[in-house]
């Protein structure tokens, strides 16, 4: 009887590895007219941010950063419009598209990494328990927010998301009078809208920690309705933003520590 080599199992079993399937790479996406690449996702996608307006009133727009608050991130193109055609004199927005396209194209909270991107900012309370990541910063797409951040030095900080007991407005730092004031003009839209002074868990290393509480620069985490449509969703979220574009506050009132890490 033929006895097989012993080298067979180990071929079999390398040409088997050889064929298994690899990460895939998103394609390199140049920056379509009116947007700048400011860095890249764990799988390569692109991160777009564009500037508008002129103004002292510099305003931080985040249009989504966990992947699976639909609401939130298929609003893109509608935040697009707004920046581009209704800003109110004096006031200059940077908009960032999505700061986690890969949980997006994913429909995940987490990035590629299976990190949480909203606990892996340097914040005074980073924690690396729970899907904060290894250290701060550790995930490439906050390290190129938190650059751009730095770059543009903004007046106010706001971030858009999608939760459950949405839609209501969360503030950090010196920012209750303006989540008032876009509850204020979202409840002309929706009544259900309110302010939520305290998210009532714990939430280590977050955008609001590190830029409201730590760096004294008001910053609203804007929830949206999670079992709404975007669509639904845009009206209420339209007039809460434009009235916050509006509510230019003087510079000596804003408490900024920047640039730094």
């Amino acid at each position: 009887m033929f006895a097989p080599s012993r080298i067979t199992i180990p071929l079999l079993l390398s040409a088997c590895a050889s064929t298994a399937p690899k990460a895939v790479q998103a394609p390199p996406q140049p920056a379509p007219p009116g947007w700048s690449v400011i860095g890249s996702s764990v799988e390569g996608r692109s991160l777009l941010a564009k500037t508008r307006g002129r103004g002292p009133w510099r305003v931080y727009l985040i249009g989504g950063i966990h992947g699976d608050e639909r609401p939130a991130v298929e609003n893109a193109q509608r935040l697009s419009v707004l920046v581009d055609t209704s800003l109110p004199p004096g006031t200059t927005v940077r908009l960032v598209q999505d700061a986690n396209p890969d949980g997006t194209e994913a429909r995940t909270r987490q990035n590629a990494h299976q990190v949480d991107l909203n606990r892996n900012w340097p914040a005074s309370n980073f924690s690396q328990e729970g899907a904060g990541g290894s250290k701060p910063l550790s995930e490439p797409e906050c390290r190129a927010v938190h650059a751009d951040i730095l770059r543009f030095a903004p007046s106010l900080v706001i971030a858009l998301h999608a939760a459950r007991r949405g839609p209501f407005v969360n503030f950090d730092g010196p920012g209750r009078d303006l989540a008032q004031t876009f509850v204020q003009a979202a409840r002309t839209v929706d009544p259900s809208w309110h302010v939520l002074a305290d998210m009532g868990y714990a939430t280590p290393g977050s955008l609001g920690t590190w830029i409201g509480v730590d760096r004294g620069v008001p910053t609203l985490t804007v929830e949206l309705d999670r079992d709404s449509s975007a669509s639904d969703a845009w009206p209420a979220l339209r007039s809460g933003l434009l009235a916050v574009l509006a509510a230019s506050q003087p510079t000596d009132q804003v408490e900024r520590a920047l640039p730094g890490p």
